[in-house]
């Protein structure tokens, strides 16, 4: 989560279980509009606004689940780059931000700040199934931040599915080896993505 989020007291528009979406920041000179996870959430009463609670954004309680850093919400960033309007993505799927695709609509634009909570909010969902298949034994080595950051940027661009294949079955450096496999689009080698796995694997082996 950006630092300009986490330093700012945020209005709580509505709760549904462990997210909550924030609106606009206590002096209104922000607005967001994006769910987070409650983890980061300090509650506090609201004095200005009936129904509301402001909520202020801190680190993490220490615990067995990692969550991503600076540093691996700045990979995902790097490569899947940032649009303000909805386009069609090559597989015809209405996207927004970087890399979102969750109730996009044509015609929609975004601002900056909107696309930057999108992106924490998506990283997050995947950070969670690398969390869960670490939990449940799917990923049978122990994990470092590096690893799980890079781990996340995978997933973020090749879904849950191909991070159970990418993990099953193998030791840390028989994982760093498989990275540069995953390389391809509509069955051809895009330079785009081999540049992005060297660059995870890169991160996976980095002490």
């Amino acid at each position: 989560m950006p630092d300009w989020v986490k330093t700012d007291t945020w209005i709580v528009a509505s709760v549904k279980n462990d997210r909550v979406v924030i609106d606009k920041n206590e002096s209104g000179s922000k607005s967001i509009c994006s769910p987070v996870n409650v983890k980061y959430l300090i509650k506090q009463e609201a004095e200005k606004e009936e129904n509301h609670r402001e909520a202020v954004l801190t680190a993490p309680s220490v615990n067995k689940s990692f969550c991503i850093s600076d540093a691996g919400i700045q990979l995902i960033a790097k490569y899947e780059g940032c649009r303000l309007e909805a386009y069609k993505c090559p597989a015809g799927v209405w996207t927004i931000g970087y890399g979102h695709t969750e109730g996009v609509q044509s015609g929609q634009r975004i601002t900056q700040q909107q696309a930057i909570g999108m992106l924490q909010t998506d990283a997050e969902k995947y950070a969670d199934y690398v969390n869960a298949y670490k939990k449940n034994g799917i990923i049978s080595f122990s994990l470092n931040q590096n690893q799980f950051d890079a781990l996340t940027s995978f997933t973020y661009n090749c879904g849950p599915g191909n991070l159970k294949n990418l993990v099953s079955g193998r030791n840390a450096m028989e994982v760093a080896d498989k990275f540069p496999a995953y390389n391809k689009g509509g069955g051809k080698v895009l330079e785009g993505l081999t540049r992005r796995r060297n660059e995870e694997r890169e991160l996976f082996l980095k002490v």
